[in-house]
């Protein structure tokens, strides 16, 4: 087998000192993203290309594994401000934490994760030149996975982008457990390029600006390279549903509360659903003369019109608007990122290298309003209108009423993360075909959580208890009245009838919160790779190493989040954890068949890796695959594997929340019901590793001759994941117990049943991380491209066609509940996790010459169901479970200027035919539209200029 030549100023990059390729195409790719072959520099050298898939195959054809690649042309040609924008639109990613999608994630509204197989972030590695990155720890009291920020790289940095799509946790350890994304930047550049760019949608909000650089130079003798990048944008995201003609429709799913007088489906989907909480507040109760009745600014009272069909905090029809009126759809989003390296050759076999990088995120919310579903008033409130006091029975001491909060503010929430990160290393030759690479990385990410116009759980207790003081008729506080010192400075809150509070009132009961989080990583990692002996074949390859991981987190917050007391979100319990891992790996690349008759080469890849976690003990993970090479350009391979993931701090150690409520429970062969102090949300530190076993196996062919630019690939994948990290509810646990699982028995605490002397009733729940969780998800995941010259095109003239798509066979998911599991795929809804569409695909046509070049791009999703598990039961039934299909158009493009085309004018116009998002309504967080596969924003134009010195 011929050796490919390195030349001294293209190394390849730590970790990765042999030549693996992409075997398929990359979403939006504008030219097939091949099996790439070496490529020839100003020198007549031979540049050796890196890539992920193996440490030890030196071409594409011998790994086992399938890889897509996303160029900087592609982008470019998007005008994208991150890459998260660009992979997400690839058929294989979910988009769960992006903007688009992000319009209820307070935690962090301005979040990018990369989440491939929709199985969570958590289970996909970003890694950054092959080397890990510190993640994105938000402060959560569980909830949101600790993952890489895809913000942290400014995208004019950026070389290429490899997306494993299979399991490699025996090739990089632990999350590599649905994939492997490796973000490779640019280690030599020279001269200096300038971007900036704006944006705007057809209805004027979701403006962009973004202005950045990428400049490089050599040095004594080309020894050294020098490469700076800095890139800064900001977008003012997208108001309320209201800005939207298809928001201003008002779809909801509505639970049907009078389903057995109207005979119609348990849920509802419709238009026109509003809340029926009330902005001037209504009566619950059921009192006569006053259910029902709501309250006009004056204090009068009228009956409140509701809705025909009505449950929960939503009803269909009736007066008012929706319940996320004010909530914003896209939060703002402001980014800053820059980046470096430095790399100096000390002789033709030892090389050096420094280069890091420094990001800061700013995601700004606009939250929801306070939400009163069951608010108790004490019959002596001082601001009970007297036509209501009129009505009150003289032995009703309190009623209740409901309330939406319009008139008292939206909470906001701003999210600031600030990620500095740099790793230094070395790699060099040992003399023959062997190399090494040693660096070491530290980053700390810096989470800051700010939350204003939130209401404080105690001070609306004490403001809305008001009462006369006897001594002087005023209307104070009843808890101030009383002495209470902690409700010094209390001022009462009129709740009756829209816009009487006072602005004193609201700021009494506003809270400003501030949690932050310092999460660090060091890493230290050595490898080795070379041709130990040959077979009849063809060289062995054997790469080898060991790496060092330490990760600490520290969670502080102020003190009323710390003690869970803001209304809505916000809170978070101040904990501190960490975890080290020492790790080694060995894989090998054997050639077995090689210009045979029947076989040109036939190669057998094998890894394997044993971790030793100081939270869950040794763990192993291996592969093994083989690849065969009939003829040139076309290979068939298989590979399987065992992958893991670790659990993250947070699921170690986080505190969790504590609530009370009522818990049904079968304590010693009877029903028992208490009101309990329970917490589900905890981790545990005594959660164990997920496993994931993984099949992939399919063909490439890379076309030659008369097919050259022609290429074609199809990919079956099998994932199964058990032992999956989760929390369990209340209502679960108690279920699981109820059915025997003395497990599930155990996470309560027991006591003396007061009311029944001799028998024990519950008192408590505490209930961490538990490895109950299982997922599995089949599918096959297909590209074809082709790239010609078009003469008629003039000079330069080209055409290129990228398709890709994913089809999924089945997704199951099997939440830990002892229910069976339920197959998601074709779920189109948000609502559940694991849910993913059918199909989606991807396709993307691009004309030009060196003039100009013009792109067109086209992504379809294909129709499904809101929830699969809809009429599957008499008490689950739906009016309309479907979703259609939906396709977009993209057009981008370019016109080259100035003697030496160094001027570069771009375009971009996304949903070119404003194409409305499909209804895919969440129940929980009330909104319409499921933003990770749907565009909410409609039409938008982006234009910009690069100009190269």
């Amino acid at each position: 087998m011929a050796r490919r030549k390195i030349h001294r100023s293209a190394k390849a990059w730590p970790h990765h000192l042999l030549i693996t390729t992409a075997l398929t195409a990359s979403a939006a790719a504008p030219a097939f993203a091949q099996a790439v072959p070496a490529s020839a520099d100003s020198a007549g050298a031979v540049e050796e290309i890196v890539v992920t898939a193996s440490r030890t195959a030196q071409d594409g054809l011998q790994a086992p594994t399938p890889t897509q690649i996303v160029g900087a042309k592609t982008i470019e040609q998007q005008a994208a401000t991150t890459v998260m924008e660009v992979l997400n639109q690839n058929p294989a990613f979910k988009a769960t934490r992006s903007p688009g999608a992000n319009a209820t994630n307070t935690s962090s509204p301005a979040q990018a994760t990369a989440d491939l197989r929709a199985l969570g972030g958590q289970r996909t590695l970003v890694l950054v030149n092959g080397s890990r990155v510190v993640p994105f720890a938000p402060a959560s009291n569980l909830g949101v996975p600790t993952t890489t920020d895809l913000n942290l790289f400014p995208t004019l940095m950026i070389d290429r982008v490899d997306v494993v799509t299979g399991g490699a946790s025996a090739l990089y350890g632990s999350d590599a457990v649905s994939g492997v994304v490796n973000i490779i930047m640019k280690k030599k550049y020279d001269g200096l390029n300038v971007t900036a760019q704006t944006g705007i949608s057809e209805r004027g909000d979701y403006r962009t600006i973004r202005g950045g650089f990428i400049g490089g130079t050599s040095f004594n003798d080309d020894r050294g390279h020098v490469v700076l990048s800095a890139d800064y944008s900001k977008n003012n995201g997208v108001p309320d549903i209201y800005s939207r003609g298809w928001g201003r429709e008002e779809w909801m799913i509505v639970s049907n509360g009078q389903r057995a007088t109207n005979g119609l489906p348990a849920f509802i989907l419709a238009p026109n659903v509003h809340n029926s909480l009330g902005a001037g507040g209504v009566i619950t109760s059921n009192i006569p003369g006053l259910t029902n009745m709501t309250f006009n600014p004056d204090g009068s009272i009228r009956p409140f019109q509701k809705g025909a069909i009505f449950g929960g905090s939503t009803m269909i029809g009736g007066e008012g608007g929706s319940i996320i009126t004010g909530t914003a759809l896209v939060p703002d989003v402001e980014r800053f990122t820059a980046y470096g390296s430095l790399y100096y050759d000390f002789s033709d076999s030892l090389t050096g290298y420094i280069e890091g990088g420094y990001s800061r995120s700013e995601g700004f919310l606009d939250g929801v309003p306070m939400r009163l579903q069951t608010q108790a008033i004490r019959s002596d409130n001082a601001f009970i209108p007297d036509a209501v006091r009129a009505l009150l029975p003289a032995n009703v001491t309190s009623f209740n009423i409901s309330r939406i909060g319009h008139d008292i503010g939206i909470n906001h929430y701003r999210i600031v993360n600030k990620t500095p990160h740099g790793t230094i290393g070395l790699d060099g030759k040992l003399g023959g075909s062997w190399k090494w690479d040693a660096h070491a990385s530290y980053g700390i990410n810096y989470y800051s959580s700010y939350t204003t116009e939130n209401p404080i759980t105690q001070n609306l207790n004490f403001a809305i208890d008001a009462v006369r003081d006897p001594a002087t008729g005023n209307i104070v506080c009843r808890a101030a009245l009383q002495g209470n010192p902690a409700a010094a400075g209390c001022v009462p809150l009129n709740l009756f009838g829209e816009g009487n509070t006072t602005q004193a009132a609201r700021e009494y009961i506003w809270g400003e919160g501030l949690a932050k989080v310092k999460y660090d990583q060091f890493t230290a990692a050595l490898n080795m790779v070379g041709e130990p002996f040959s077979t009849w074949a063809g060289p062995v390859v054997v790469a080898f190493g060991g790496e060092y991981r330490r990760e600490t987190q520290k969670l502080t917050a102020d003190p009323i989040a710390s003690a869970n007391g803001f209304l809505t979100a916000g809170n978070a319990v101040p904990y501190s954890g960490r975890f080290n891992v020492k790790e080694g790996y060995v894989e090998a690349t054997v050639p077995l068949l090689a210009d045979l008759r029947f076989a040109r080469k036939f190669d057998l890849n094998g890894a394997y890796r044993y971790a030793d976690y100081s939270s869950v003990g040794g763990k192993s993970a291996w592969k093994l695959g083989a690849v065969w090479e009939p003829f040139e350009g076309f290979n068939l391979r298989v590979a399987r594997s065992r992958d893991i993931r670790a659990p993250a701090i947070n699921e170690l150690a986080s505190p969790g929340s504590n609530v009370t409520n009522n818990v049904t429970l079968i304590v010693d062969g009877k029903t028992k019901n208490a009101v309990i102090p329970q917490n589900t949300s905890a981790g545990d530190p005594n959660v164990d590793a997920e496993y994931a076993d993984t099949w992939t196996a399919g063909f490439a062919y890379r076309g030659t001759g008369a097919l050259r630019g022609f290429g074609v690939s199809a990919d079956y994948y099998n994932i199964k994941i058990k032992n999956a990290i989760t929390n369990l509810s209340t209502v679960n646990i108690a279920t699981l117990c109820g059915q025997g699982d003395a497990y599930f028995c155990n996470l309560f605490t027991y006591g003396p049943d007061p009311n029944a002397p001799g028998e024990r009733i519950h008192t408590g729940l505490v209930a961490g991380s538990l490895n109950v969780g299982a997922f599995e998800q089949e599918g096959i995941d297909m590209t074809l491209n082709y790239s010609t010259n078009v003469g008629f095109l003039g000079d330069g003239g080209r055409y290129s066609i990228a398709a890709s798509g994913t089809y999924i066979f089945h997704a199951y998911v099997d939440a830990g509940t002892g229910a069976a599991p339920i197959d998601r795929a074709g779920e189109n809804g948000w609502s559940n996790l694991g849910s993913i569409p059918t199909f989606r695909g991807n396709l993307s046509q691009t004309i030009g010459n060196k003039d100009f070049e013009l792109t067109l791009q086209t992504i379809f999703i294909s129709k499904g169901k809101q929830d699969v598990t809809y009429n599957t039961l008499p008490t689950n039934t739906i009016n309309d479970n479907s979703v259609p299909s939906v396709t977009y158009f993209n057009l981008y493009g370019k016109i080259f200027a100035g003697a030496k085309k160094d001027f570069e004018f771009f375009w971009a116009i996304n949903n070119l035919l404003d194409k409305d998002p499909p209804m895919t309504p969440y129940v929980i967080l009330n909104g319409p539209v499921n933003g990770q596969y749907y565009d909410k924003v409609g039409r938008n134009f982006m234009i910009g200029v690069r100009k190269k010195f």
